[in-house]
């Protein structure tokens, strides 16, 4: 766990200028057919570059970009993709995706298994219940792999073991109002209680007209009921911008965000724990202010001291 840098009061207030200085995590962001695999990846990373974007996992579904999947075709999508990668400036990795209500699926799930240049498998749609041979395939061959679907389709993925959850605004059909708040239900407690992470896309919510506004959205509250929580979109420093503005967010919450995002990525421990303690938190510190830092530990310490004579 890594706690926030105490922002100085003067930065308190940012500006759009500094949230896109900040640098950022992005667990999905869509390869988007219309060229060849090896441009649309370095489009897709340019704009992530011009995001501040220091780490990016790409989901690339290879039937995007080929009227008949074959071995040869996967093959020369993964090494398009890996080219194109490795002549940018961003840090990526590649996560094959498959439609669920599409072909093919297995077979892009073992081209997964297959090439250590893949990171991880993303499951869209529903009905993922379909296809719960392929995901104990992947889990036997420790690939990681995420579920993005409706509620149901949640539930049918953890089961199957998902690392990671993309959910749409209503995971908040599984909570009830008690006497006490807000109570997460049985799959989304579990969720929650064992870090599952969850993917949200709020500019995209309402884009598809799933929440009205993000005063609506249920990001918040997912964070606050103890959610582990990533916002995942090519436009990152938009959609901080809006976060901003709607809901207040500022760099303690983005902090977070990105911290998070990065501690639930599919690459190795070392290298998350080596982008967070030398790109993350060090960015962070430059809009911290050591004097204030030591006056707030001072006071906490001295509200300490008297707690004990009381």
């Amino acid at each position: 766990m890594y706690d926030a840098p105490l922002i100085s009061p003067e930065n308190k207030d940012s500006s759009a200028e500094i949230f896109a200085s900040l640098p950022k995590v992005v667990l999905s962001a869509d390869v988007v057919a219309g060229h060849s695999v090896s441009e649309a990846v370095k489009n897709v990373l340019d704009t992530l570059q011009s995001n501040n974007v220091i780490y990016a996992e790409l989901r690339l579904n290879p039937a995007d970009f080929a009227d008949s999947l074959s071995d040869a075709s996967l093959a020369d999508a993964l090494q398009q993709a890996t080219s194109a990668i490795h002549g940018h400036a961003v840090d990526a990795r590649i996560i094959l995706t498959a439609q669920s209500d599409a072909a093919h699926v297995a077979e892009i799930a073992d081209a997964a298994i297959d090439h250590d240049d893949v990171a991880g498998f993303a499951l869209v749609g529903d009905n993922i219940d379909a296809h719960a041979g392929v995901l104990k395939k992947l889990q036997d061959n420790f690939v990681p792999f995420v579920i993005d679907g409706g509620f149901d389709d949640i539930e049918a993925g953890v089961k199957a073991g998902a690392t990671r959850v993309a959910v749409g605004v209503d995971i908040i059909d599984d909570f009830s109002a008690t006497v006490e708040g807000i109570e997460p239900g049985q799959l989304t407690s579990w969720i929650r209680d064992r870090h599952i992470a969850v993917e949200t896309n709020p500019d995209e919510d309402i884009a598809h007209g799933n929440v009205d506004s993000l005063a609506d959205h249920p990001l918040p509250l997912l964070q606050q009921l103890g959610f582990t929580c990533a916002v995942g979109t090519t436009a990152l420093t938009q959609q901080f911008v809006s976060l901003n503005e709607a809901l207040g967010y500022g760099l303690e919450e983005f902090f977070e965000l990105t911290v998070a995002a990065m501690q639930n990525s599919f690459s190795t421990q070392e290298h998350r724990q080596h982008l967070i303690e030398t790109v993350i938190l060090p960015a962070y510190e430059e809009l911290s202010d050591a004097e204030f830092a030591e006056d707030a530990a001072a006071r906490e310490a001295e509200e300490a001291e008297e707690a004990d004579d009381e």
